[in-house]
């Protein structure tokens, strides 16, 4: 990668709640009530679904490693030089995970999820704004801030390095319309402040950042980690035209989202993590490789380079992420999902993300990579 020089950017003071685009939601003083992961750990732990794993485990490698040869939600409660810290991975790996992140009983046949969850994405359920939330427990400036204080794994020994962003959110605005998007993007980590984002060119964030650039201007991002799953789930949906994704995750679970101001941008409150930054203009870097959804290495040479400016995160974070490449890996069941829903769409050939959808909808895990992998050709690590 191209060796970049950076200016020193003043620090903001704090999270801003100041009207965005000369509207501003009223924010509610009440503290947040809607789901957060930790509520969803312990719904998995109730229904006897969760492995908390009590032997020490080297973010290098090995939390890769145990997600894919595991097919049960796993709480890694030591990890090799970050005491104390906890991962959560493989938290959406079957039905049974996917039916408690949505609210339904354990039992609910999975028909009658099916046909719920259409019912729900029929109403939008608006955002709840809040003044605070438990994301705010710490507040770090860029001075001081690190984001390797974190035990970020390395998924794959086909990873260049480690991810960041693998089961989160990227949360942006377009600079002209005003658009809100929260997508997942998969993040390389390249220092304490820096990382990757790869987003494909038909995507919202691509958009954001080219009217961004035709401004000359950076583009601010939020990235949570450890938000609630049914953000997550959104995240990762092609939106129904007239809502955004904080409307869809309402609606999914049934409770509004609760969020907060985070610069123009707003973010969720009881996140795990959220690091607050920008998008260089004009700056494009390589990002990978990295094993994809597919099963095969995947490198991105014109990523987006992020620069955090600010990180909050609550008391002893619980880190979010996702080992892909596996067949049935939860990043397969929550493409299983959205194309139920016909809420799936990779941005590329219509032809190849029709086969795809055929085959997600089947829970034909196998074919649906083979068919990923049609029309690219692997990348091995240099």
């Amino acid at each position: 990668m191209k060796e970049l020089l950076w200016q020193s950017k003043s620090e903001p003071p704090g999270p801003d709640l100041r009207p965005v685009n000369g509207f501003a939601p009223p924010e509610d003083e009440e503290p947040c009530k809607s789901p957060d992961l930790r509520a969803f750990i312990q719904k998995l732990e109730d229904a006897g679904r969760l492995l908390r794993v009590k032997e020490t485990v080297d973010w290098k490698l090995g939390i890769g490693r145990w997600s894919r040869a595991r097919r049960k939600p796993l709480l890694f409660e030591k990890i090799k030089s970050y005491p104390g810290q906890q991962v959560l991975t493989n938290g959406l790996v079957d039905l049974t995970c996917l039916r408690l992140a949505l609210g339904f009983e354990a039992a609910t046949p999975w028909k009658e999820v099916i046909a719920e969850a259409r019912e729900r994405m029929e109403t939008a359920v608006h955002p709840r704004m809040v003044r605070t939330g438990p994301v705010l427990d710490n507040v770090v400036p860029a001075s001081v801030l690190d984001l390797l204080q974190f035990p970020v794994p390395q998924w794959s020994d086909y990873d260049t390095c480690r991810y960041l962003g693998t089961w989160h959110l990227n949360i942006s605005k377009d600079p002209e319309t005003g658009q809100r998007n929260a997508g997942v993007y998969r993040m390389q980590l390249l220092g304490a402040k820096r990382a990757t984002i790869s987003a494909s060119k038909g995507s919202d964030l691509a958009r954001h950042v080219v009217n961004a650039e035709a401004r000359g201007t950076e583009l601010p991002v939020a990235v949570a980690i450890g938000a609630p799953e049914a953000m997550v789930i959104a995240a990762g949906a092609a939106c129904p035209a007239g809502i955004d994704e904080f409307e869809l995750a309402g609606a999914l679970q049934q409770k509004a989202v609760e969020l907060i101001r985070c610069g123009n941008l707003e973010v969720p409150a009881n996140a795990e993590i959220v690091v607050e930054g920008f998008i260089h203009p004009g700056v494009r870097v390589e990002d990978g490789p990295y094993l994809d959804y597919d099963g095969r290495p995947n490198t991105n040479p014109k990523a987006f380079l992020f620069e955090a400016t600010r990180l909050m995160h609550r008391s002893q974070p619980i880190f979010r992420g996702c080992a892909t490449g596996r067949p049935g890996a939860e990043d397969h069941q929550l493409f299983a999902f959205l194309a139920q829903l016909n809420l799936l769409d990779f941005h590329g050939s219509r032809i190849k993300q029709r086969f795809q959808n055929f085959f997600w909808r089947r829970r034909a895990f196998r074919t649906a990579q083979m068919v990923g992998r049609m029309g690219s050709e692997p990348h091995r690590r240099k």
